[in-house]
């Protein structure tokens, strides 16, 4: 049996991505009202990936390939927000739309703060109060 890739598979998974990517950044321009051109040009790279996270609650991954922010980049930006309090990521991790691995989903949207840290797991916390 030869080892016949079937290259239709490729492109489908290459146009959900592409969907993906259109797709967070149309949300983050009508969130903010401004062309994704426009939101390059008047704010810098770490105060974009911000934004866009208050925007999209997504991975990393996903957010830096929306944005044309370096993934390594991205990691920084997001440890610095952390430590300011300003981004969460869920405690569990979720599937990325864009790897398609697990991953941890991340917002800095204070409303999706207590969803991402609330656990779906049924075991016990022996750290848990309450």
């Amino acid at each position: 049996m030869d080892n016949h890739s079937n290259p239709s598979l490729y492109l489908d998974a290459t146009k959900n991505k592409q969907i993906l990517i259109a797709s967070i950044r149309q949300t983050v321009e009508t969130g903010l009202n401004k062309t994704f051109s426009q939101l390059r040009i008047e704010n810098s790279e770490d105060y974009l990936y911000y934004l866009g996270l208050w925007f999209v609650t997504t991975t990393n991954k996903a957010i830096c390939q929306a944005l044309n922010i370096p993934v390594e980049a991205g990691t920084r930006y997001k440890r610095t927000l952390e430590k300011a309090g300003l981004l969460v990521h869920s405690n569990e991790k979720y599937i990325c739309p864009y790897t398609l691995h697990k991953s941890h989903l991340l917002s800095t949207n204070p409303k999706e703060f207590t969803k991402l840290l609330k656990s779906t797991s049924k075991q016990l916390n022996l750290f848990e109060i309450g």
